[in-house]
């Protein structure tokens, strides 16, 4: 995977003006690609303290979600009407706090404005999120839940242990200060999405455990 050496200034840039700038969606294929491509590098060590880590690391995350939803294409008739709204759903409890509102607030996606949409439980409405996140809160129940969605067309992403391995679509991981991605193509395949090929070559990619 590709490495991008930061200028000297911008690694001197303090961490909250750093995580300022991706809050914005990246707009454009490049620098979609400079976020997830490069595993995006964290810019001081993330501490074990949630007080510390979560807010930045959970704005970068929501800048991930917001690109793979750019590159990922929806069968016409999944998307409804022009006037629906494109939904992100957030399934078990939200750790995006505000972020994920921030980063695609005013936001459009295939023609059709973006909202965001949090469920307790898994249920029909959860279901007819074109995107649900599934909190890590909701491991115990993760069979329960990706039967439920069965061939649906739903981008699935959590950051649950080996969830693309288990079936999920995208898996969010941190490795050594870095965001990284899972892709299960069985499971994108199942659920009749089609996913751009440079995203695909960004990732590791991840079959279902027999």
């Amino acid at each position: 995977m590709a490495m991008v050496v930061w200028p000297k200034r911008q690694r001197r840039v303090a961490s909250g003006r750093f995580f300022t700038r991706w809050r914005r969606p990246v707009r454009d294929f490049c620098s979609a690609l400079a976020i997830a491509a490069l595993a995006v590098h964290f810019p001081a060590p993330i501490s074990t303290s949630a007080e510390l880590s979560h807010p930045a690391e959970y704005e970068l995350k929501a800048a991930f979600l917001y690109n793979f939803i750019k590159f990922t294409e929806w069968p016409a008739a999944e998307l409804g009407k022009s006037d629906d709204p494109f939904v992100i759903g957030v399934l078990g409890k939200d750790p995006f706090g505000g972020a994920l509102d921030k980063v695609v607030g005013g936001e459009t996606v295939h023609n059709k404005t973006i909202v965001t949409r949090r469920f307790a439980r898994m249920d029909e409405t959860a279901a007819g999120s074109h995107v649900l996140f599934i909190s890590s809160s909701e491991e115990n129940n993760l069979p329960a839940v990706l039967r439920v969605l069965g061939g649906q067309s739903v981008l699935t992403v959590s950051e649950i242990e080996n969830f693309a391995r288990r079936g999920g679509v995208i898996s969010l991981k941190r490795e050594n200060n870095k965001v990284v991605f899972e892709i299960n193509l069985e499971a994108a395949k199942r659920a009749k999405l089609t996913m751009n090929a440079q995203l695909l070559k960004l990732a590791k990619i991840v079959k279902s455990a027999p």
